[in-house]
């Protein structure tokens, strides 16, 4: 008779706890990974969906889109939610890398009768959308936390005064892994040199505020910071600097 009441104990304390977790939302946090590879091409997009018009861009062309992909070499590496724009004046709601095989395949792609019978039901679909082909000079894998703080930063460079981002970085890196900080570059992605698209950024450093949003703000109250911030912003006159979360399953 004790060993049935246990039971009967157990299961109502477990019910209780799976009631508790309904009522208050309590789930477990999505995570994911990110790989960029080397020796391909990395497309990155802005885009943003016109209101109303989200099934169209994901159920008529997305899901006849992604089909084609794989025989050019193509996969999704990820897909981010555009949270917050800190600098510069693109609209984008949302931020996409995909992988190709090559430009030549990339533009193979583009050519398809099957791709080119549905890209109008894209155009349709977004207000804006810009895209530029990138590369990194290394494989990455990393990890990716639905509550993370990620950051998109695309800089132009003024030829004349690029040197001087890297006495930037020289001066305000080694604050990176200060504990209140905790600043992390998870891929450095370089312009692929070539006219095709409309986004061509020289460079762009995608990355994780590992104390989020409290650490971010700590890097600027430091004096290495603010005295020298002039060097990056000479180097690079115009960027598009995102704080960006990913969409994970």
């Amino acid at each position: 008779q004790i060993l049935k009441n246990m039971k009967i104990l157990s299961i109502l304390s477990t019910l209780f706890i799976l009631s508790l977790s309904y009522i208050f939302g309590a789930t477990e946090e999505k995570t994911g990974e990110i790989t960029f590879k080397k020796g391909t091409l990395v497309e990155v997009a802005l885009l943003t969906i016109q209101p109303g018009k989200e099934s169209q861009f994901y159920e008529e062309y997305f899901s006849q889109a992604l089909p084609l992909a794989p025989k050019y070499g193509a996969r999704p590496i990820g897909s981010f939610m555009v949270e917050k724009r800190d600098q510069g004046n693109s609209p984008a709601q949302m931020v996409i890398f995909f992988e190709w095989e090559s430009l030549e395949k990339k533009r193979a792609f583009e050519k398809d009768f099957d791709f080119l019978k549905i890209v109008n039901i894209r155009n349709d679909a977004l207000s804006f959308l810009n895209t530029g082909y990138f590369q990194v000079d290394k494989d990455i894998t990393y990890s990716l936390k639905e509550s993370g703080t990620y950051e998109f930063a695309a800089l132009w460079l003024d030829p004349n005064n690029a040197p001087k981002l890297e006495q930037y970085f020289q001066a305000v890196l080694p604050l990176a892994s200060d504990p209140k900080i905790q600043f992390e570059l998870i891929a450095q992605l370089s312009s692929l040199g070539v006219e095709d698209k409309n986004y061509h950024p020289n460079i762009i450093f995608f990355s994780e505020w590992k104390k989020g949003m409290e650490g971010r703000n700590e890097l600027a109250t430091r004096k290495e910071f603010k005295d020298n911030l002039h060097l990056r912003e000479t180097a690079s006159p115009y960027k598009d600097l995102l704080l960006i979360k990913p969409i994970l399953n």
